[in-house]
Protein backbone atom coordinates (compact mmCIF):
# COMPACT_ATOMS: atom_id res chain seq x y z
CA UNK A 1 0.00 0.00 0.00
CA UNK A 2 1.62 3.48 -1.01
CA UNK A 3 -1.17 5.95 -0.91
CA UNK A 4 -1.85 9.55 0.30
CA UNK A 5 -4.91 10.51 1.90
CA UNK A 6 -5.42 14.80 1.93
CA UNK A 7 -6.86 15.69 5.39
CA UNK A 8 -7.46 19.57 5.37
CA UNK A 9 -5.61 22.69 5.12
CA UNK A 10 -1.41 21.38 5.57
CA UNK A 11 -2.77 17.73 6.83
CA UNK A 12 -2.34 14.55 5.19
CA UNK A 13 -1.29 10.96 5.68
CA UNK A 14 0.72 8.48 3.67
CA UNK A 15 0.08 4.94 4.05
CA UNK A 16 2.50 2.10 4.14
CA UNK A 17 1.77 -1.96 4.59
CA UNK A 18 2.38 -1.25 8.17
CA UNK A 19 2.48 1.96 9.05
CA UNK A 20 0.40 5.62 8.53
CA UNK A 21 2.19 8.95 8.86
CA UNK A 22 0.49 11.84 9.94
CA UNK A 23 1.64 15.46 8.80
CA UNK A 24 0.01 18.38 10.75
CA UNK A 25 -3.65 17.61 12.05
CA UNK A 26 -5.77 20.60 12.18
CA UNK A 27 -8.84 20.13 11.51
CA UNK A 28 -11.22 21.69 13.84
CA UNK A 29 -11.28 25.20 15.26
CA UNK A 30 -9.68 28.29 14.87
CA UNK A 31 -5.94 29.08 14.70
CA UNK A 32 -3.96 32.26 15.55
CA UNK A 33 -5.70 33.67 18.67
CA UNK A 34 -9.29 33.07 16.73
CA UNK A 35 -7.52 35.01 14.12
CA UNK A 36 -7.94 32.13 10.84
CA UNK A 37 -10.74 29.63 10.15
CA UNK A 38 -10.43 26.97 8.08
CA UNK A 39 -12.62 27.04 4.33
CA UNK A 40 -13.80 23.48 4.56
CA UNK A 41 -15.18 22.91 8.45
CA UNK A 42 -16.67 18.98 7.80
CA UNK A 43 -14.00 17.16 9.65
CA UNK A 44 -13.81 17.21 13.72
CA UNK A 45 -11.01 15.98 15.47
CA UNK A 46 -13.32 13.06 16.90
CA UNK A 47 -14.22 11.85 13.49
CA UNK A 48 -9.81 11.83 12.48
CA UNK A 49 -9.37 10.46 15.54
CA UNK A 50 -11.57 7.30 15.01
CA UNK A 51 -10.39 7.14 11.36
CA UNK A 52 -6.95 6.62 12.37
CA UNK A 53 -8.08 4.64 15.53
CA UNK A 54 -9.68 2.28 12.57
CA UNK A 55 -6.01 1.53 11.01
CA UNK A 56 -4.48 -1.58 12.28
CA UNK A 57 -0.94 -0.02 11.98
CA UNK A 58 1.44 1.76 13.52
CA UNK A 59 0.70 5.72 13.92
CA UNK A 60 3.08 8.16 13.43
CA UNK A 61 2.86 12.03 13.56
CA UNK A 62 5.18 14.34 12.13
CA UNK A 63 4.36 18.45 13.44
CA UNK A 64 6.61 20.34 11.10
CA UNK A 65 6.41 23.69 13.70
CA UNK A 66 4.83 25.30 16.75
CA UNK A 67 1.97 27.44 14.77
CA UNK A 68 -1.31 26.28 16.16
CA UNK A 69 -2.76 25.66 12.10
CA UNK A 70 0.13 22.84 12.37
CA UNK A 71 0.23 22.67 16.09
CA UNK A 72 -3.28 22.02 17.62
CA UNK A 73 -3.95 21.71 20.69
CA UNK A 74 -7.02 20.27 21.02
CA UNK A 75 -6.49 17.70 18.67
CA UNK A 76 -3.69 16.62 20.69
CA UNK A 77 -5.32 16.30 23.96
CA UNK A 78 -8.46 14.52 22.62
CA UNK A 79 -5.97 12.29 20.95
CA UNK A 80 -4.73 11.76 24.35
CA UNK A 81 -7.69 11.19 26.03
CA UNK A 82 -8.80 8.48 23.43
CA UNK A 83 -5.73 6.43 24.53
CA UNK A 84 -4.53 6.15 20.97
CA UNK A 85 -0.98 4.91 21.00
CA UNK A 86 0.99 7.54 18.55
CA UNK A 87 4.77 7.84 17.71
CA UNK A 88 5.46 11.91 17.06
CA UNK A 89 8.45 13.04 15.10
CA UNK A 90 9.64 16.50 15.51
CA UNK A 91 12.71 18.64 14.81
CA UNK A 92 15.32 19.25 17.32
CA UNK A 93 15.27 22.50 18.45
CA UNK A 94 17.07 24.99 20.97
CA UNK A 95 13.90 25.28 23.46
CA UNK A 96 12.78 21.33 23.01
CA UNK A 97 9.11 23.09 23.92
CA UNK A 98 7.07 21.50 21.40
CA UNK A 99 8.60 17.97 22.22
CA UNK A 100 8.68 18.36 26.19
CA UNK A 101 4.30 18.92 25.48
CA UNK A 102 4.04 15.74 24.17
CA UNK A 103 6.27 13.54 26.18
CA UNK A 104 4.38 15.53 29.11
CA UNK A 105 1.13 13.90 27.57
CA UNK A 106 3.01 10.75 27.82
CA UNK A 107 3.97 10.10 24.40
CA UNK A 108 6.82 8.57 22.70
CA UNK A 109 8.67 11.94 20.54
CA UNK A 110 11.76 11.37 18.32
CA UNK A 111 13.41 14.43 17.79
CA UNK A 112 15.64 14.64 14.62
CA UNK A 113 17.37 17.24 12.56
CA UNK A 114 18.94 16.71 8.73
CA UNK A 115 18.60 12.31 9.21
CA UNK A 116 16.53 9.72 7.86
CA UNK A 117 14.11 8.41 10.63
CA UNK A 118 13.00 4.63 9.67
CA UNK A 119 9.63 4.17 10.45
CA UNK A 120 9.36 1.11 8.74
CA UNK A 121 10.78 -0.86 5.51
CA UNK A 122 8.94 0.98 3.21
CA UNK A 123 8.58 4.52 5.05
CA UNK A 124 11.00 7.34 6.20
CA UNK A 125 10.75 10.52 6.85
CA UNK A 126 13.89 12.95 7.13
CA UNK A 127 13.39 16.67 9.03
CA UNK A 128 15.27 19.53 8.06
CA UNK A 129 15.12 23.22 10.47
CA UNK A 130 14.50 26.27 8.44
CA UNK A 131 14.26 30.11 9.01
CA UNK A 132 12.32 30.89 12.19
CA UNK A 133 11.34 27.88 13.87
CA UNK A 134 9.73 25.94 10.88
CA UNK A 135 11.15 23.14 9.48
CA UNK A 136 10.42 21.10 5.88
CA UNK A 137 10.38 17.40 5.27
CA UNK A 138 11.30 14.44 3.15
CA UNK A 139 9.05 11.45 3.03
CA UNK A 140 10.17 7.56 0.95
CA UNK A 141 7.85 5.86 0.61
CA UNK A 142 9.52 3.21 -1.16
CA UNK A 143 11.10 4.64 -4.01
CA UNK A 144 8.03 7.21 -3.81
CA UNK A 145 9.94 10.90 -2.40
CA UNK A 146 7.25 13.52 -1.31
CA UNK A 147 8.89 17.22 -0.31
CA UNK A 148 6.76 19.14 1.77
CA UNK A 149 8.03 22.50 2.08
CA UNK A 150 4.77 23.74 4.14
CA UNK A 151 5.25 27.56 5.19
CA UNK A 152 9.04 27.61 4.58
CA UNK A 153 10.31 31.11 2.66
CA UNK A 154 11.70 29.43 0.06
CA UNK A 155 11.86 32.16 -2.27
CA UNK A 156 15.05 32.85 -3.67
CA UNK A 157 17.72 30.72 -5.62
CA UNK A 158 19.74 30.42 -2.47
CA UNK A 159 16.82 29.09 -0.50
CA UNK A 160 16.23 26.72 -2.98
CA UNK A 161 19.73 25.22 -3.61
CA UNK A 162 20.30 24.86 0.20
CA UNK A 163 16.74 22.93 -0.07
CA UNK A 164 17.72 20.79 -2.68
CA UNK A 165 21.09 20.09 -1.01
CA UNK A 166 19.76 18.80 1.75
CA UNK A 167 17.09 16.29 -0.05
CA UNK A 168 19.40 15.42 -2.18
CA UNK A 169 21.66 12.97 0.54
CA UNK A 170 18.41 10.94 0.13
CA UNK A 171 17.11 10.95 -3.48
CA UNK A 172 18.21 12.03 -6.68
CA UNK A 173 14.55 13.01 -7.26
CA UNK A 174 11.40 14.51 -6.30
CA UNK A 175 7.74 12.74 -7.53
CA UNK A 176 5.66 14.98 -5.17
CA UNK A 177 5.75 18.48 -4.29
CA UNK A 178 3.93 20.55 -1.53
CA UNK A 179 3.86 23.91 -0.88
CA UNK A 180 2.34 26.65 -0.11
CA UNK A 181 0.28 28.84 -2.05
CA UNK A 182 -1.61 31.89 -0.04
CA UNK A 183 -0.08 34.62 1.50
CA UNK A 184 -0.52 34.03 5.77
CA UNK A 185 0.49 37.06 7.55
CA UNK A 186 -0.69 40.76 7.72
CA UNK A 187 -0.61 42.43 4.43
CA UNK A 188 -1.46 46.04 4.83
CA UNK A 189 -4.27 47.87 6.11
CA UNK A 190 -7.75 47.67 4.54
CA UNK A 191 -6.86 50.34 1.84
CA UNK A 192 -4.39 48.80 0.55
CA UNK A 193 -4.99 46.00 -1.31
CA UNK A 194 -2.73 46.52 -4.01
CA UNK A 195 0.01 45.32 -1.09
CA UNK A 196 -1.73 41.82 -0.96
CA UNK A 197 -1.98 41.59 -5.10
CA UNK A 198 1.75 41.75 -5.13
CA UNK A 199 2.02 39.37 -2.23
CA UNK A 200 -0.50 36.22 -4.25
CA UNK A 201 1.62 37.30 -6.82
CA UNK A 202 4.82 36.37 -4.87
CA UNK A 203 3.41 32.97 -4.20
CA UNK A 204 2.78 31.85 -6.52
CA UNK A 205 5.90 33.05 -8.70
CA UNK A 206 7.70 31.04 -5.49
CA UNK A 207 5.74 27.84 -6.90
CA UNK A 208 7.31 28.79 -10.17
CA UNK A 209 11.04 28.87 -8.57
CA UNK A 210 10.41 25.73 -6.77
CA UNK A 211 9.14 23.70 -9.34
CA UNK A 212 11.96 24.80 -11.35
CA UNK A 213 14.67 24.23 -8.76
CA UNK A 214 13.00 20.80 -7.40
CA UNK A 215 11.40 19.62 -10.48
CA UNK A 216 8.50 17.56 -9.15
CA UNK A 217 6.95 15.44 -11.45
CA UNK A 218 3.44 16.35 -9.53
CA UNK A 219 2.48 19.53 -7.21
CA UNK A 220 0.19 19.85 -4.31
CA UNK A 221 -0.78 23.26 -3.37
CA UNK A 222 -1.71 23.17 0.25
CA UNK A 223 -1.45 25.00 3.73
CA UNK A 224 -3.71 27.74 2.42
CA UNK A 225 -7.04 26.99 2.86
CA UNK A 226 -7.84 29.05 5.80
CA UNK A 227 -9.63 32.38 5.76
CA UNK A 228 -9.11 35.33 8.12
CA UNK A 229 -11.95 35.19 9.67
CA UNK A 230 -11.74 37.94 12.60
CA UNK A 231 -13.75 41.62 11.36
CA UNK A 232 -10.35 43.50 12.49
CA UNK A 233 -8.62 41.13 9.38
CA UNK A 234 -11.46 40.08 7.26
CA UNK A 235 -10.23 42.67 4.83
CA UNK A 236 -6.95 40.47 4.31
CA UNK A 237 -8.87 38.03 2.20
CA UNK A 238 -9.64 40.10 -0.81
CA UNK A 239 -6.63 38.99 -3.08
CA UNK A 240 -5.97 35.82 -1.59
CA UNK A 241 -4.83 32.92 -4.02
CA UNK A 242 -7.54 30.16 -4.50
CA UNK A 243 -6.69 26.91 -6.02
CA UNK A 244 -8.33 28.08 -9.15
CA UNK A 245 -5.60 31.26 -9.47
CA UNK A 246 -2.70 28.50 -8.77
CA UNK A 247 -4.41 26.63 -11.80
CA UNK A 248 -4.29 29.41 -14.04
CA UNK A 249 -0.96 31.03 -13.09
CA UNK A 250 0.41 27.04 -13.91
CA UNK A 251 -1.85 27.20 -17.32
CA UNK A 252 -0.50 30.74 -18.70
CA UNK A 253 3.17 30.21 -17.71
CA UNK A 254 3.47 26.70 -18.44
CA UNK A 255 4.71 25.11 -15.98
CA UNK A 256 6.36 22.06 -15.72
CA UNK A 257 4.91 19.98 -13.67
CA UNK A 258 1.40 17.86 -12.81
CA UNK A 259 -0.60 20.22 -11.00
CA UNK A 260 -2.85 17.83 -8.14
CA UNK A 261 -5.98 20.44 -6.46
CA UNK A 262 -7.38 17.89 -3.70
CA UNK A 263 -10.12 18.32 -0.89
CA UNK A 264 -10.32 16.53 2.07
CA UNK A 265 -10.50 12.69 1.98
CA UNK A 266 -8.95 12.65 -1.74
CA UNK A 267 -6.51 9.63 -2.06
CA UNK A 268 -3.39 8.76 -4.30
CA UNK A 269 -1.72 6.48 -5.23
CA UNK A 270 1.90 6.93 -5.06
CA UNK A 271 2.99 5.56 -8.08
CA UNK A 272 5.31 7.31 -10.54
CA UNK A 273 3.83 8.86 -13.14
CA UNK A 274 1.25 10.55 -10.34
CA UNK A 275 -1.59 12.01 -12.04
CA UNK A 276 -5.08 13.35 -11.42
CA UNK A 277 -8.33 13.18 -13.41
CA UNK A 278 -8.58 16.82 -15.30
CA UNK A 279 -11.94 16.26 -13.92
CA UNK A 280 -11.52 15.69 -10.61
CA UNK A 281 -8.92 18.45 -10.72
CA UNK A 282 -11.65 20.97 -11.83
CA UNK A 283 -14.39 20.02 -9.16
CA UNK A 284 -12.09 20.24 -6.42
CA UNK A 285 -11.26 23.71 -7.45
CA UNK A 286 -15.17 24.69 -7.70
CA UNK A 287 -15.21 23.43 -4.42
CA UNK A 288 -12.85 25.53 -2.85
CA UNK A 289 -13.58 28.42 -4.95
CA UNK A 290 -17.15 27.82 -3.79
CA UNK A 291 -16.28 27.99 0.28
CA UNK A 292 -14.33 30.91 -0.26
CA UNK A 293 -16.77 33.02 -1.50
CA UNK A 294 -19.33 31.89 1.08
CA UNK A 295 -16.99 33.02 3.96
CA UNK A 296 -17.44 35.54 6.75
CA UNK A 297 -16.44 37.23 9.67
CA UNK A 298 -17.16 35.61 12.92
CA UNK A 299 -19.50 37.35 15.29
CA UNK A 300 -17.37 36.39 18.33
CA UNK A 301 -17.32 39.47 20.56
CA UNK A 302 -14.06 40.68 21.73
CA UNK A 303 -13.22 40.37 25.51
CA UNK A 304 -12.94 43.75 27.57
CA UNK A 305 -9.80 44.56 28.97
CA UNK A 306 -9.04 47.41 31.07
CA UNK A 307 -5.71 49.51 31.42
CA UNK A 308 -5.04 48.25 34.56
CA UNK A 309 -4.93 44.44 32.82
CA UNK A 310 -2.72 45.98 30.14
CA UNK A 311 -0.35 47.22 32.83
CA UNK A 312 -0.30 44.42 34.39
CA UNK A 313 0.25 41.77 31.82
CA UNK A 314 2.81 44.24 30.48
CA UNK A 315 4.88 44.18 33.85
CA UNK A 316 5.19 40.11 33.99
CA UNK A 317 6.23 40.65 29.82
CA UNK A 318 9.03 42.71 31.58
CA UNK A 319 10.13 40.71 34.28
CA UNK A 320 9.96 37.43 31.60
CA UNK A 321 12.22 39.45 29.06
CA UNK A 322 14.71 40.90 32.04
CA UNK A 323 14.85 37.30 33.78
CA UNK A 324 15.78 35.97 30.79
CA UNK A 325 18.39 38.97 29.32
CA UNK A 326 18.81 40.63 32.44
CA UNK A 327 19.95 44.77 30.84
CA UNK A 328 20.18 43.88 27.33
CA UNK A 329 16.72 45.34 26.73
CA UNK A 330 16.65 48.55 28.44
CA UNK A 331 20.68 48.88 26.93
CA UNK A 332 19.32 48.26 23.37
CA UNK A 333 16.46 50.66 23.88
CA UNK A 334 19.05 53.27 25.03
CA UNK A 335 20.99 52.44 21.42
CA UNK A 336 17.55 52.49 19.24
CA UNK A 337 18.20 49.04 18.53
CA UNK A 338 15.09 48.64 19.94
CA UNK A 339 12.95 51.62 20.61
CA UNK A 340 9.43 52.49 22.26
CA UNK A 341 6.28 50.99 21.11
CA UNK A 342 2.84 53.53 20.80
CA UNK A 343 -0.23 51.61 20.30
CA UNK A 344 -4.00 53.20 19.63
CA UNK A 345 -5.98 50.81 21.81
CA UNK A 346 -9.35 51.77 19.47
CA UNK A 347 -11.78 50.04 22.08
CA UNK A 348 -11.04 51.93 24.62
CA UNK A 349 -9.71 55.63 22.96
CA UNK A 350 -6.50 55.54 24.54
CA UNK A 351 -2.53 55.53 23.65
CA UNK A 352 -0.21 53.56 25.36
CA UNK A 353 3.36 53.92 25.12
CA UNK A 354 5.50 50.18 25.96
CA UNK A 355 8.87 51.37 26.91
CA UNK A 356 12.03 48.65 28.14
CA UNK A 357 13.43 51.77 30.24
CA UNK A 358 10.25 53.59 30.86
CA UNK A 359 7.65 50.97 31.44
CA UNK A 360 3.95 51.78 30.44
CA UNK A 361 2.91 55.26 29.89
CA UNK A 362 -1.11 55.86 29.23
CA UNK A 363 -1.72 58.94 26.81
CA UNK A 364 -4.98 60.87 25.40
CA UNK A 365 -6.22 58.75 22.48
CA UNK A 366 -4.97 60.33 18.79
CA UNK A 367 -4.81 57.34 16.91
CA UNK A 368 -2.82 59.55 14.15
CA UNK A 369 0.07 59.70 16.43
CA UNK A 370 0.52 55.98 16.98
CA UNK A 371 2.45 52.88 15.84
CA UNK A 372 -0.53 50.24 15.49
CA UNK A 373 -3.65 50.38 16.07
CA UNK A 374 -5.60 47.37 17.57
CA UNK A 375 -7.80 46.43 20.42
CA UNK A 376 -6.89 46.07 24.28
CA UNK A 377 -7.78 42.10 24.01
CA UNK A 378 -5.29 41.59 21.39
CA UNK A 379 -2.41 43.69 23.08
CA UNK A 380 -3.08 42.16 26.04
CA UNK A 381 -2.75 38.78 24.39
CA UNK A 382 0.63 39.78 22.47
CA UNK A 383 1.90 40.73 26.52
CA UNK A 384 0.23 37.76 28.10
CA UNK A 385 1.72 34.65 25.46
CA UNK A 386 5.16 34.05 24.67
CA UNK A 387 4.22 33.57 20.94
CA UNK A 388 2.36 36.53 21.52
CA UNK A 389 3.68 39.02 18.78
CA UNK A 390 4.22 36.26 16.10
CA UNK A 391 0.69 35.28 16.25
CA UNK A 392 -0.64 38.17 15.77
CA UNK A 393 1.57 39.48 12.87
CA UNK A 394 0.24 36.23 11.22
CA UNK A 395 -3.61 36.50 12.23
CA UNK A 396 -2.84 40.62 11.21
CA UNK A 397 -5.40 42.04 13.79
CA UNK A 398 -4.33 45.30 13.24
CA UNK A 399 -3.89 48.26 11.29
CA UNK A 400 -0.48 50.27 10.85
CA UNK A 401 -0.35 53.79 11.96
CA UNK A 402 3.30 55.14 11.50
CA UNK A 403 5.33 54.48 8.24
CA UNK A 404 7.35 52.32 10.47
CA UNK A 405 4.59 50.64 12.49
CA UNK A 406 5.20 47.41 11.35
CA UNK A 407 9.54 47.29 11.99
CA UNK A 408 8.77 48.78 15.43
CA UNK A 409 6.55 46.34 16.32
CA UNK A 410 9.27 43.83 15.13
CA UNK A 411 11.75 45.01 16.87
CA UNK A 412 9.98 45.86 20.28
CA UNK A 413 8.82 42.47 20.72
CA UNK A 414 11.95 40.56 18.85
CA UNK A 415 13.21 39.85 22.40
CA UNK A 416 10.08 37.72 23.00
CA UNK A 417 10.44 35.61 19.92
CA UNK A 418 13.97 35.27 20.58
CA UNK A 419 13.12 34.14 24.26
CA UNK A 420 9.97 31.74 23.04
CA UNK A 421 12.72 29.88 20.92
CA UNK A 422 14.95 29.02 23.48
CA UNK A 423 17.92 32.04 23.82
CA UNK A 424 18.48 34.00 26.99
CA UNK A 425 20.12 32.97 29.70
CA UNK A 426 19.71 29.49 29.60
CA UNK A 427 22.08 29.10 26.24
CA UNK A 428 24.02 32.22 26.72
CA UNK A 429 27.11 31.57 24.41
CA UNK A 430 24.90 30.50 21.37
CA UNK A 431 22.76 34.06 22.32
CA UNK A 432 25.64 36.30 22.24
CA UNK A 433 26.57 35.01 18.99
CA UNK A 434 23.35 35.75 17.52
CA UNK A 435 22.79 39.12 19.21
CA UNK A 436 26.50 40.34 18.09
CA UNK A 437 25.46 39.14 14.52
CA UNK A 438 22.50 40.85 14.77
CA UNK A 439 24.49 43.92 15.78
CA UNK A 440 27.15 43.60 13.06
CA UNK A 441 24.29 43.49 10.58
CA UNK A 442 22.55 46.41 11.77
CA UNK A 443 26.48 48.11 11.56
CA UNK A 444 26.90 47.37 8.24
CA UNK A 445 23.63 47.25 6.40
CA UNK A 446 22.14 49.56 8.44
CA UNK A 447 19.24 47.37 8.96
CA UNK A 448 18.20 45.80 11.74
CA UNK A 449 17.33 41.81 11.59
CA UNK A 450 15.16 40.72 14.56
CA UNK A 451 14.87 37.39 12.64
CA UNK A 452 16.43 34.76 15.60
CA UNK A 453 16.74 32.19 13.00
CA UNK A 454 18.09 33.98 9.78
CA UNK A 455 21.12 33.56 7.76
Amino acid sequence: MSRLTFINHASYLVESDRSVLVVDPWVEGNAFDNGWGLLDQSITNKMLIEYLAGFKKSIYIWLSHEHSDHFSVPFLKMLKENSLKVNFIFQKTLDGRVAQFLRKLGYNVTESNDNLEVIDPELSIAIFPYVGGDSYSLTMLNDFSILNINDCVVDDEKGAERVLKNYRKFTKNVDLLLTQFGYANWIGNPDERQLRKVSAKEKLDRISLQVRKFEPQATIPFASFVYFNDPDNFHTNDAQNTPKDVSDYFDKYNIPTNLIILKPWDTLDLVSPIRQESSKKNSNILHWVKLHHEIKPNSMIHKKISIDEIRKSYNEFRSAIFKSFLIAPRLLESLKFIVPIKFYLNDLGVNVVLSYRDNLTVEEGCKENCDISLTAATLNFILSNEYGANTTRVNGKFERISDEGIAIFSRHFSPQEYMKMGYGLTNPGITLKIVFGKLLHKLQKRAWDINPTAD
